[in-house]
C-alpha cells in the first residue's frame, strides 16, 4: 500500500511539474512581473526552457525601464555563467517635463557569488545616433566588466561605486547625427577616460588627443587639442564642473589661407597689409574651473593668443546657454600689435545686452595704399551700448584723437588734437560734439596757425527725413599768405542739415565783421556774404600789409556778395562812403563810390561806376575828383577822371591797371599860374594869370613817359620882381645885362609856351618861352628858358615853384639871355 501511495505521490509531483513546465510562461509572468513592476521594471515577454544539461535557456525576454526597452535573445544560464548571445537596447530621450527623481548614494546588494555575465552582441539604438552602436560585454571576474566593439571600456562594480575606464575615437563620433560627414572626414580623435560614479556624483578624467583639418578651397586649417580634462557632474544639482587648464588647443593655418584674400581684395598693397595683420597660429587656454548648472555656464578666464601679436581674455563669464545674448555677463580684453599697428587695445564688460568699454589705438603711419600721409596717430576713448538687442538701443561714444602730422595733396597739418563725443538716446535722438585744435595748417602758400573749433550736431534718426541742427565756433590766431596776414579770426556758425546743408556764419577778422550764408546740395553750393556797414578804419591792419605807409582815417563800407561756389559764379555790390586816408604826406578826403559786378569762372567784371573824391593833397591840392571805373576780365580801368587843381580844371581820359603798354592824355585849363609857379612871398617875385595844356602820358614796362606835352597861358599874365637878392646880385655882377634883366621886373606876359618831356628814368625837360611887354620901358620881351630836372611824379612837373626863378637866375649868370 505504501508502495502504491509512493508511486501515486511521485506521479502527482511529476504531473504538477509537467503542468508547471508546460504552463511556465504564464506562471512566470503572473508571479515575476508584479515583483519587477514594483522596482520600476516591466517584463513584456519571456520564453524560457531547460536544456538537457538542466541549464536555463531563455529564447526571448523583453524588459522596459523608464521608457528604455531591452530585448534579450538566446540566453543560456547556469550556476557559472549567464550568456546572452543577442541583445537590443532602445534608448529614448527622457521627457524634460517629467519631474526628476532624487539621486541617492549607491547601496548595491551584490551577492558574494553568482553566475558571470556575458553579452556577445548588444545593439544600442538612439534617435541622436546615425547608426546603432554594437558592443560586447564580458565579466571575467565577478562584478568586473569588459566592453569591446564600438566602445571599449572596463567597469568595476562595487556596492557604493562604479569605476572604470573607457576609450573613444573618431569612429564613434561618426555615429552621431549632429556631426556632418564633411567635418568628421578630417577628424582624428583618441581619448582615454577614467570614471567613478557613486550614485550622485560622476567624476571623469579624460586624456584627450585630437586633430581636425578643415579645408575651404586652398585654405587648410588644423585644430589640435591634447591634454587632460577633469569633470565632475552632480545628478541632483545638475552641475557639471570642468578643469581644462591642462588641455592645450591650437589652430594652425597655412599661407594659402592668406593668399585666398586675392579673390576678395583686388589691390595688392591692401592684400599685403591685411595678410600682415592676420596670425596663422592661435592658442586657446581654458580655465581650471568651468561650471555648467542646468543651462547656466560660468568660467573664470578664457585666453586666446596668437604669439606676441594678439591676446584676448574673457573673464568672469556667465551665460544662460538657452538665451546667450540676453544673459551674457563677461569681461573682455583684446590686445593686438604688429609692424603696422603699434597697439590696438579694447576692454569691455558685458551685462546682459549692455556693453561698456574703453579702447586705444596707436599707429606710427598709415599704409601706403591710403593716399594720405599721416604720422603718429593715436586714439583712445570710451563706448557704452545699452539694450543692444532692442530695436532702438542707446549709445554713448567718446574719443580723444591725435595726429602728429597729416598731408593730403598740398594740405599739411601739424599736431592735430580732437575730442569727440556722441550720444544716441532710445528715441533715436542723436547729439554729437567735436572739439579740435591744430597748431598749423599749410595749404600751398596759405598758412593757418593755432586753429580751434567746437562743432555740435543734434537731430533725430527716427523714420522720415533727417534734420540735424549744427553749431560751430572757430578761432584762428593767424592766417598768412605771401601777400596777406590776418590775426584773431573768429567764426560763429549755425546750420541745418536735411536734404541739403544750410548754414550761416558770423565772421570777425582784424575787427572786420562779415555775415555769410550758404547751402550745399549734390549739384549746387549757393552762398551769400553780407558786409554790414562798418568803419573802414578796421581795414587798417589789412591795408598796412600791402601799403605800410597808408592809413585810413574815416569812412564806412558795406556790401553784398552772392553766388555759387560749385559754379564759380558770384554777383557782388559794394558801397564806400566818406573814406579818408593818408599815404606818407598825401591826404585823400571823402572818397565815395557804389558798384555792382560779377565773378564768373575766374574772371571779375564790374560795370562802369562813378566815384568821387572831395580832396586830394599831393603837393598840389586836388579837389572834387570824379570819374568812372570798371573791371573787365580782371583788368581795372579808370576813365574821364576830372578834378579841380590850382584854381583850374584837369581831365585824364583813361588809365588801365595793367602791365601792358598804354597811352593816356591829361588835359588841364584855367590853372592859376601863381599856384603852378609857387613862389615864396618873401622872394619879391610873383606871377599872375592862368595856364592850360595837355600831357600825352605813355605807360610802359620801363616806366612812365611824357612825349610832346605842352603848357600855354590863358589870357594875360604878369611877372613882378621886386627886391630879389639873387636877381639883384646877377644884375650887379653882369652890369651889361642889367637893362635886359630889368625888363623882367615888371613884365606883362602875353604868351607862355612850354614843352614838357619826361623820360622813364625820371628826367624831365621843360622848354619855356615867355613873351611879354614892359610898359615902363615900352619894351617887347621874348624870353626862352630850358629846364631839366629828375622828377618822379606828374604833379612835380606841374609845380614849377620858385625853383624856376633860381634856374633863370642861374642861366643868366652863366650864359646870359636869349632875348629877341
Amino acid at each position: 500500500m505504501f508502495k502504491r501511495v509512493g508511486w501515486g505521490l511521485l506521479i502527482l509531483v511529476l504531473s504538477v511539474l509537467s503542468l508547471g513546465y508546460i504552463f511556465r510562461m504564464p506562471i512566470t509572468l503572473h508571479f515575476v512581473a508584479p515583483s519587477l513592476h514594483q522596482a520600476g521594471v516591466e517584463l513584456h515577454c519571456l520564453d524560457w526552457s531547460l536544456t538537457t544539461n538542466m541549464d536555463l535557456h531563455v529564447q526571448r525576454a523583453c524588459i522596459g525601464y523608464q521608457g528604455q526597452l531591452l530585448e534579450l535573445a538566446d540566453i543560456t544560464a547556469n550556476t557559472q555563467n549567464i550568456t546572452i548571445n543577442r541583445a537590443n537596447l532602445i534608448l529614448v530621450t527622457p521627457d524634460s517635463s517629467t519631474e526628476p527623481s532624487v539621486a541617492k548614494k549607491l547601496a548595491l546588494a551584490l551577492p558574494q557569488s553568482r553566475p558571470l555575465l556575458h553579452i556577445k552582441r548588444l545593439v544600442i539604438t538612439q534617435s541622436q545616433l546615425k547608426k546603432p552602436l554594437i558592443i560586447s560585454i564580458n565579466e571575467p571576474e565577478l562584478n568586473e566588466f569588459v566592453v569591446t566593439g564600438d566602445v571599449k571600456a572596463e567597469v568595476d562594480v562595487k556596492n557604493t561605486k562604479l569605476a572604470g575606464n573607457i576609450e573613444l575615437d573618431d569612429r564613434l563620433l561618426s555615429t552621431v547625427k549632429a556631426a556632418t560627414v564633411n567635418s568628421i572626414a578630417g577628424l582624428n580623435l583618441t581619448s582615454q577616460h577614467s570614471f567613478a560614479f557613486d550614485g550622485i556624483a560622476l567624476d571623469i578624467d579624460t586624456q584627450l588627443s585630437t586633430d581636425f583639418t578643415y579645408a575651404i578651397n586652398t585654405c587648410s586649417m588644423t585644430i589640435k587639442s591634447s591634454g587632460k580634462v577633469s569633470s565632475h557632474y552632480n545628478l541632483n544639482s545638475k552641475t557639471l564642473t570642468l578643469d581644462a587648464q591642462q588641455l592645450a588647443t591650437t589652430l594652425n593655418g597655412k599661407n594659402e589661407c592668406l593668399q585666398s584674400l586675392s579673390g576678395v581684395i583686388d589691390d595688392d598693397a591692401q592684400q599685403q597689409f591685411v595678410t600682415r595683420q592676420i596670425p596663422l597660429n592661435w592658442r586657446l587656454v581654458l580655465p581650471n574651473k568651468i561650471i555648467v548648472q542646468d543651462t547656466q555656464l560660468t568660467l573664470d578666464q578664457l585666453t586666446l593668443q596668437a604669439g606676441s601679436q594678439l591676446l584676448m581674455n574673457v573673464k568672469q563669464l556667465a551665460v544662460d546657454i538657452k538665451n546667450p545674448l540676453e544673459t551674457l555677463l563677461a569681461q573682455f580684453a583684446l590686445s593686438f600689435s604688429s609692424d603696422d599697428i603699434a597697439l590696438l587695445a579694447i576692454a569691455a564688460s558685458v551685462v546682459s545686452s549692455d556693453i561698456d568699454g574703453n579702447y586705444q589705438l596707436k599707429v606710427a603711419t598709415l599704409p601706403d595704399f591710403i593716399d594720405v600721409d599721416a604720422q603718429h596717430i593715436s586714439a583712445q576713448g570710451h563706448f557704452s551700448i545699452n539694450s543692444i538687442l532692442a530695436a532702438q538701443p542707446t549709445l554713448e561714444l567718446s574719443a580723444q584723437l591725435a595726429l602728429g602730422q597729416l598731408k593730403v595733396n598740398d594740405i599739411g597739418i601739424d599736431n592735430y588734437q580732437a575730442t569727440f563725443k556722441a550720444r544716441l538716446q532710445s528715441n533715436q535722438y542723436l547729439t554729437a560734439s567735436l572739439s579740435s585744435q591744430i597748431d598749423t595748417v599749410n595749404m600751398g602758400s596759405i598758412k593757418l596757425s593755432q586753429l580751434t573749433n567746437q562743432l555740435t550736431a543734434a537731430g533725430s534718426l527716427s523714420a522720415g527725413e533727417l534734420f540735424f541742427d549744427l553749431t560751430s565756433e572757430t578761432k584762428l590766431a593767424r592766417l598768412q599768405t605771401e601777400e596777406l596776414r590776418l590775426n584773431d579770426i573768429r567764426i560763429s556758425s549755425t546750420g541745418l542739415q536735411s536734404r541739403a546743408l544750410q548754414a550761416s556764419h558770423h565772421i570777425h577778422a582784424e575787427g572786420i565783421e562779415l555775415v555769410a550764408t550758404h547751402n550745399i546740395t549734390s549739384t549746387t553750393h549757393p552762398f551769400e556774404v553780407i558786409i554790414s556797414e562798418q568803419l573802414v578804419t578796421k581795414l587798417n591792419p589789412l591795408l598796412h600789409q600791402f601799403v605800410p605807409l597808408a592809413t585810413l582815417t574815416d569812412g564806412k563800407v558795406s556790401g553784398r556778395i552772392a553766388g555759387d561756389i560749385n559754379l564759380q559764379q558770384a554777383d557782388l555790390s559794394l558801397q564806400v562812403v566818406g573814406v579818408s586816408g593818408l599815404y606818407t604826406d598825401y591826404l585823400a578826403k571823402h572818397f565815395n563810390t557804389q558798384f555792382t559786378g560779377r565773378y564768373d569762372s575766374g574772371q571779375l567784371n564790374v560795370v562802369p561806376s562813378t566815384f568821387e573824391l572831395n580832396e586830394l593833397r599831393a603837393g598840389a591840392v586836388v579837389k572834387q575828383l570824379t570819374g568812372f571805373w570798371q573791371v573787365r576780365a580782371n583788368e581795372l580801368a579808370v576813365t574821364e577822371l576830372t578834378g579841380k587843381v590850382m584854381g583850374g580844371h584837369f581831365l585824364l581820359d583813361k588809365y588801365r591797371l595793367t602791365e601792358e603798354p598804354q597811352q593816356a592824355l591829361v588835359t588841364f585849363d584855367n590853372i592859376d599860374a601863381s599856384k603852378v609857379i609857387t613862389l615864396d612871398a618873401k622872394s619879391g617875385i610873383s606871377l599872375t594869370g592862368n595856364v592850360a595844356g595837355h600831357l600825352p602820358v605813355y605807360f610802359t614796362k620801363a616806366g612812365i613817359e611824357v612825349k610832346g606835352g605842352q603848357l600855354v597861358n590863358q589870357g594875360a599874365a604878369k611877372l613882378l620882381i621886386t627886391d630879389n637878392a639873387a636877381f639883384n646880385s646877377v644884375k650887379a655882377q653882369q652890369q651889361e645885362l642889367g637893362p635886359i634883366l630889368g625888363l623882367l621886373e615888371n613884365l606883362d606876359i602875353q604868351s607862355i609856351k612850354s614843352s614838357v618831356n619826361l623820360k622813364p628814368d625820371g628826367w624831365m625837360t621843360l622848354g619855356v618861352n615867355l613873351q611879354g611887354y614892359n610898359q615902363q620901358q615900352a619894351q617887347q620881351v621874348n624870353f626862352n628858358y630850358n629846364h631839366e630836372e629828375n622828377v618822379f611824379t606828374l604833379l612835380r612837373a606841374l609845380r614849377l615853384s620858385d625853383e624856376i626863378t633860381q634856374k633863370v637866375e642861374q642861366e643868366y649868370s652863366t650864359k646870359g639871355s636869349n632875348n629877341d
